[in-house]
């Protein structure tokens, strides 16, 4: 045998060795870190309000014939008094379930009234994905001690750190997270939508805040949301929270120390100057609400889908693309993360053949929170353009708004759109968590509202038209083909990506190439 041939040998040798390595210690991690199996359990819907109890009162509902009574919440700061509100009015249970929970400001306090609410009686029980907690294991920890609140993480990671190696030896599963964003209160009233928990959602702080969009749904809609909680709740995917996290790390105290901080911040003192001033804030913190009755179906996947074991035909999407066959005239949809397919664009296309008007408001390049998304978008702009679809792509810089009062039904155009809504032919309305891409259709959980009433769907239109030209740019097709960005407000006209480098257009062009659209 010659040298070369040997010194090959030797190679293939080393890499055979690495190689083994590297499987024996996924084989030990997982036998260290992996989860074991979980058996689901039958699901327990949340205690139902006393019919004379506060909430009630609150609704005051008697409008039979629609079931359901619904509110728009745009405004962060509403958004936010809103849901401090409820939590303080419930009496029986308070049911939660999101997919982000920052420890921060607007997260640490709700936090805090959940804990007031459970030492009056009232039963929590918060669900939260694993991937949006991690810094709040001591919190939880503790707040899972007390005899009213009981917490589990959904779908979780067995090594606490670092959180990244668990995806070595357990992607498939870990890749696959629960989307969902609701909290329910006495079976009366839920909030339900596309606002995570965190100070970025709820126009909070310095960092640029997202465009986002729920909704408060009282009767049966709230009743639907408490079932489909129940479900989660009870679901092979959903895992006490004592089992993942050991019990040294409850700390007596956490929630406390950890609220001393945000309290003695400056954004603390803006923030509740404005909840003192505000006439809305104030008043929906008196619990004045503005329900318009209405029917409301919800759609949600089934927590089996985390577990790769559903069927295509009951993802929430195939409940959705059966809305779309019904559209006649005009549809507009909010998407943040928008990555058609080709499926999803032959549809969009053949909703134009039809004569729909179809309008998509999606981020910019530079507005994008998650760039890597815009590589998977970008591929289909082109096609949707051509076959007629008007797109608006969400302006990622300007002057914030001097008031809150400026900064529109939708936001300021210096944010990162995170709406999800979508609505048709002025009767019908779509709000929830569902984003138009291959992450929400095949590997996230996700929920939404499906209203149906011309007055929400009007509104909501009006304020997409406003909107469409104060904070996107329009995205066109100029005479020869070449694709350009115009300012609405300016006449501006740019023919590359707006407020983006030739670096990062490379690397969308170069990241479009990959075989990744699935992860999108």
């Amino acid at each position: 045998m010659g040298p070369r041939a040997k010194g090959a040998g030797g190679v293939l040798g080393k890499l055979a060795i690495i190689a083994g390595a590297v499987v024996v210690g996924v084989v030990v991690l997982r036998l260290a870190y992996g989860l074991p199996p979980k058996p689901a359990e039958t699901p327990e819907p949340a205690p139902s309000g006393d019919p004379d109890g506060a909430l009630h009162r609150l609704v005051g509902m008697r409008d039979d014939e629609h079931g359901s009574a619904i509110q728009p919440l745009r405004e962060g700061k509403i958004a936010f008094a809103a849901r401090l509100m409820l939590i303080d009015r419930a009496e029986r249970s308070i049911d939660v379930q999101y997919y982000i929970w920052h420890d921060d400001l607007t997260g640490l306090l709700t936090l805090e009234r959940l804990r007031a609410a459970a030492d009056r009686g009232v039963a929590v029980r918060l669900l939260l994905d694993d991937l949006g907690v991690s810094r709040l294991d001591a919190v939880l920890a503790e707040l899972n001690a007390h005899p009213n609140i009981e917490v589990r993480l959904y779908n979780p990671f067995g090594l606490r750190w670092p959180v990244p190696v668990n995806y070595l030896f357990d992607f498939v599963r870990l890749n696959r997270r629960m989307h969902n964003k609701a909290m329910t209160f006495d079976r009366v009233l839920t909030i339900t939508g596309g606002r995570n928990i965190g100070d970025e959602y709820f126009d909070t702080g310095d960092e640029p805040a997202f465009v986002d969009l729920d909704a408060i749904a009282a009767g049966d809609a709230a009743e639907a949301v408490a079932d489909d909680f129940a479900d989660y709740w009870a679901s092979r995917s959903a895992y006490r929270l004592e089992r993942v996290i050991p019990g040294e790390r409850h700390q007596r105290g956490a929630l406390d120390r950890a609220l001393q901080v945000v309290c003695d911040s400056e954004e603390y003192r803006d923030y509740a100057r404005a909840f003192e001033t505000d006439p809305a804030i104030r008043a929906i913190s008196g619990g004045e609400l503005d329900l318009e009755p209405a029917r409301a179906k919800l759609v949600s996947d089934i927590p089996d889908k985390t577990l790769g074991s559903v069927l295509s035909g009951h993802l929430l999407v195939g409940k959705l693309a059966g809305l779309l066959d019904e559209v006649e005239e005009s549809f507009d949809l909010v998407s943040p993360y928008f990555v058609p397919g080709k499926r999803g664009t032959d549809e969009f296309l053949r909703l134009a053949r039809r004569g729909v008007r179809v309008r998509v408001l999606t981020n910019s390049l530079a507005a994008y929170d998650v760039p890597l998304v815009h590589a998977g978008y970008r591929k289909y702009r082109r096609r949707l353009l051509e076959g007629g679809i008007e797109l608006y792509e969400l302006k990622a810089r300007s002057s914030p708004p001097a008031r809150r009062s400026d900064a529109g039904a939708i936001g300021s155009s210096g944010s990162s759109l995170h709406a999800k809504t979508f609505a048709a032919d002025s009767r019908t309305v779509f709000i929830g968590s569902f984003n138009f891409d291959p992450r929400s259709i095949w590997l996230n959980t996700e929920m939404g509202l499906v209203i149906a009433s011309e007055p929400i769907a009007r509104k909501i239109e009006q304020v997409l038209a406003q909107e469409y030209t104060r904070i996107a740019y329009r995205v066109s097709l100029d005479e020869r083909g070449r694709m350009r960005w115009e300012d609405p407000e300016t006449g501006a006209i740019l023919y590359r990506d707006p407020d983006s480098s030739l670096a990062q257009r490379t690397l969308m062009r170069a990241l479009g190439l990959l075989p990744i659209e699935w992860l999108l």
